[in-house]
């Protein structure tokens, strides 16, 4: 069954009070794309394929000046060493919240689903050249430079690359430009 433009505006909608709900929705304004897969029909099934997908990245290539996801603040702190400041927050959908500010990356936390004051990191963004990822792609670096690492990023926006990544929950990773080079890194995962 072929989605309808009813239908995909619907599917667009509720991701937006889904991401608004998270304080998240910026992440869907410029990048998403809804799109009808094409169909094999055999005997009694559909096998949907999408030939222009392109290969996800792994959940642990997800570093930035040696910090990843579901990190712990404990963790970051010993990498990073003591933030500039330090904000709580409360999220009605994911809980309580903490975000760990350093000179040119901002580190994001939820708690942990058993109220215990411990806190993982579920987003990371980078503004600074210090930071580089686990394949040294930094802030300044080219678009060119981006896409010979990570290959051809997710179809959208002409300022945002975007990247696929292999994992089970939804999970994010991209960069932000401005005039072909790299304005700032930023991913993460929707569900800490």
């Amino acid at each position: 069954m072929k989605p309808t433009a009813n239908y995909q505006n619907q599917f667009k909608h509720i991701l937006f009070i889904a991401g608004t709900s998270l304080g998240l929705a910026t992440l869907f304004a410029q990048s998403l794309t809804v799109q009808a897969l094409p169909t094999i029909t055999t005997t009694n099934y559909q096998i949907a394929q999408n030939t222009k997908q392109s290969r996800k990245l792994p959940y642990n290539r997800l570093v930035i000046g040696g910090v990843s996801l579901s990190m712990s603040e404990t963790q970051v702190k010993k990498v990073l060493g003591k933030p500039l400041s330090v904000k709580n927050g409360n999220e009605a959908v994911a809980g309580k919240t903490r975000t760990l500010q350093y000179s040119g990356i901002t580190v994001k936390l939820l708690e942990d689903v058993k109220p215990t004051g411990k806190f993982f990191v579920y987003e990371i963004e980078a503004t600074s050249p210090k930071y580089a990822t686990i394949d040294g792609i930094r802030v300044g670096d080219s678009a060119a430079k981006v896409m010979k690492i990570y290959g051809k990023p997710s179809p959208g926006s002409t300022t945002r690359l975007g990247y696929a990544v292999d994992y089970s929950t939804p999970t994010y990773f991209y960069f932000n430009l401005e005039k072909t080079k790299v304005k700032s890194i930023i991913f993460g995962d929707f569900l800490g």
